[in-house]
């Protein structure tokens, strides 16, 4: 398997630097090295298809990163790997194992929920550790006031969109696992503001996902907390012209929070209806979040009658 001959590959790097110990140029050519080969690495978990291989991949990779961490804190391929694997195995694994307990009604949901929370914060502070690299210091960005927060987007360019785009991910992640606690509440301002700076920024990235963490945003609240469907509406029909129909995830969330939220049975059905459906070769370069997704609405599709009054 070629995620399997990378993993050993790397590992053997990653033994030679630790008989290097603190040596000084060969060790760093080592990391730069071995961060170059991960980062390429991403395409071959995003390429595979089977779910369960993927998520041993991914659990392997991202002890791994955080094995180079220690020797380099502040690398940003690291950095930005540490992020975006922790927002891809939270999402991917950790929230499965969530929506798996909550439809077998499990006492577990409690257990599942703060892992899945833990998860997502370990890769916002990743997140944050890399936007402070380039930028002021980040890691309290969460605290500020939304004009606070606002001024500092502000300075940020398209360059730092993959870090804020994970960054992102992992922050929205974070509040909605705690979704009814009063400091989520008051985020919610600020969290909105950064997606609009993501989207200002390009709202192209990975198939125009800033636009569908906007529509996620918008679809999971009643109005009364800040919800506003109409907008989710739009967000979700541009992610899907950005993206071609091609990124099964988008009519997955689609039907997840809009539809749920509208109380639109028959929309929620049918965009579930059309993940299903839909090739297994369609967007290989994604298999594995596509695969995902069609797990996730087999799931769904199992819960309507809880889902719809």
């Amino acid at each position: 398997m070629a995620w399997y001959r990378l993993r050993v590959l790397i590992a053997g790097v990653a033994v030679g630097i630790s008989v290097l110990g603190c040596g000084g140029v060969i060790k760093r050519m080592a990391i730069h090295t071995m961060s170059d080969m991960m980062a390429a690495g991403q395409r071959v978990y995003e390429r595979e298809p089977d779910l369960e291989l993927a998520a041993q991949a991914l659990a392997a990779n991202l002890k791994l990163i955080e094995v180079m961490l220690e020797s380099a804190p502040q690398h940003p391929v690291l950095l930005l790997q540490a992020t975006q694997g922790f927002a891809t195995y939270a999402y991917a694994v950790a929230e499965g194992q969530l929506a798996e307990a909550q439809h077998r009604a499990s006492g577990d949901v409690v257990t599942h929920t703060r892992r899945t929370r833990d998860l997502y914060r370990r890769g916002l502070q990743y997140g944050l550790r890399l936007l402070s690299r380039h930028h002021v210091d980040w890691r309290q960005a969460a605290s500020l006031e939304t004009d606070g927060l606002r001024d500092r987007l502000q300075q940020l360019t398209p360059k730092a969109v993959p870090a804020l785009f994970w960054t992102a991910f992992c922050w929205g992640g974070v509040l909605n696992m705690n979704r009814d606690a009063l400091d989520t509440l008051t985020a919610l301002p600020r969290f909105e503001a950064l997606l609009m700076r993501l989207v200002e920024l390009d709202e192209t990235y990975f198939y125009g996902a800033p636009h569908l963490l906007l529509a996620v945003h918008y679809a999971s609240r009643a109005p009364m907390l800040g919800g506003k469907p109409a907008q989710a509406k739009l967000h979700f029909e541009r992610a899907t012209e950005l993206s071609q129909g091609e990124l099964l995830l988008i009519p997955l969330l689609e039907a997840q929070y809009y539809a749920v939220q509208i109380q639109d049975r028959a929309h929620f059905v049918a965009s579930l209806q059309r993940v299903l459906q839909a090739s297994e070769k369609r967007l290989p370069e994604q298999a594995f979040l596509n695969a995902l997704a069609k797990q996730r609405a087999a799931l769904l599709l199992e819960r309507v009658n809880d889902l719809f009054v």
